[in-house]
């Protein structure tokens, strides 16, 4: 009786969908419909609301892992996968949808290459973009993941591979998935030994920039009139003025706000 009464209730989710789109319905409803698709029996509602409750909200979900989504009561190993997969297309749409660009000679375009690379994600990150001395990109890749005090290790791998590839410039970016974009003691401490070991190869750490909360923060911003040529072959002191002049409405608000010196 009660698998008929889920049925019935299913195939009104579905009409309801078709006739209405996604707009009308509350999150845990979406995500009670998506799961109908490998919990072929029962009441997945209560597994959805627990889904949200267990991982604090939508964008948990979609950024777990799988082993971590499989510790929710009701969600198998296919539900993992399917979830999984639905936060890794989530990502690959809005990195799809970035403006192209063949020159990145303003921190806005460097900042709307990468922000697409941290939707859903849950961990924090280290991404590395190196540049020839034309502000084109030559190198883009994950450094580590976890917290900037692990990354402390791999700053000669950045050194060594930023070399490789004869790059002239360089920008780091992470992320705080779970508090604001407002640098810690440790993110300035990493931007400081990667700057100088950089700095032994004639190479420039650009800029660290620092994602959170739906803002990105420039930690460093002194360097952008230190490359040894301007990438566009303007005066130094122009070029850093047309670097940053597209974040300044955006730059330190939030640092601001709380009463924080983010240049203490």
């Amino acid at each position: 009786m009660d698998n008929n009464v889920h049925q019935h209730h299913r195939e009104r989710m579905r009409q309801r969908y078709l006739q209405e789109g996604p707009d009308g319905f509350a999150t845990h409803e979406l995500l009670e419909m998506l799961l109908y698709y490998t919990v072929q029996r029962g009441d997945t509602n209560d597994t959805a609301h627990r889904l949200l409750e267990d991982n604090r909200g939508l964008l948990g979900v979609m950024s777990a892992e799988t082993h971590a989504l499989e510790l929710t009561d009701g969600i198998g190993p296919k539900s993992a996968m399917l979830l999984s997969l639905t936060g890794a297309l989530l990502r690959r749409a809005a990195i799809e949808q970035r403006p192209e660009t063949k020159r990145f000679d303003t921190c806005r375009k460097i900042r709307e290459f990468i922000e697409p690379y941290y939707v859903g994600v849950g961990v924090e990150r280290v991404y590395v973009m190196a540049f020839d001395n034309g502000m084109r990109m030559i190198d883009f890749y994950v450094a580590c993941e976890g917290t900037v005090n692990e990354a402390y290790p791999i700053a000669g791998k950045i050194v060594e591979r930023s070399v490789l590839k004869h790059a002239s410039a360089v920008v780091i970016a992470h992320n705080h998935p779970d508090g604001f974009a407002i640098a810690t003691a440790p993110d300035r401490d990493f931007s400081a030994k990667l700057e100088q070991a950089l700095k032994l190869v004639s190479i420039v750490l650009l800029e660290h920039l620092l994602f959170g909360d739906g803002c990105c923060i420039p930690l460093l911003q002194k360097n952008a009139c230190m490359l040894r040529s301007s990438p566009t072959y303007e005066e130094r002191d122009v070029f850093y003025e047309r670097f940053y002049a597209d974040m300044s409405a955006e730059q330190r608000t939030l640092a601001e706000l709380l009463g924080y010196d983010s240049e203490a």
